[in-house]
């Protein structure tokens, strides 16, 4: 058996140089994809906190909304008993 066909020594040494290669070459696409994931958590992270804190404001700004339409509603309301009561009194100065 000849060394040159990858029979003998010098085929098992070329088999183990591929192959070291090709470990090489995964560990550093591992490492880069870990890099990738810690990126992305931290910009997940970023937008849920934003996402959070959006709900928090729409309630909050619901809860004004009714305040502020119930106040509204009052307003109104003493405005026409004021006009009522206004001209139940210009008709009694009569």
């Amino acid at each position: 058996m000849s060394d040159y066909h990858g029979n003998g020594k010098l085929g098992f040494e070329r088999n183990i140089t591929i192959l070291t290669m090709q470990v090489e070459r995964l560990e550093r696409e591992l490492k880069y994809a870990r890099e990738c994931n810690k990126v992305k958590d931290k910009y997940w992270d970023k937008i849920r906190i934003e996402r959070n804190g959006f709900v928090l404001d729409i309630t909050e700004l619901q809860d004004k909304v009714e305040e502020l339409e119930t106040e509204l509603y009052f307003c109104n309301r003493n405005k026409r008993i004021g006009e009522v009561v206004d001209e139940r009194t210009k008709v009694e100065t009569r």
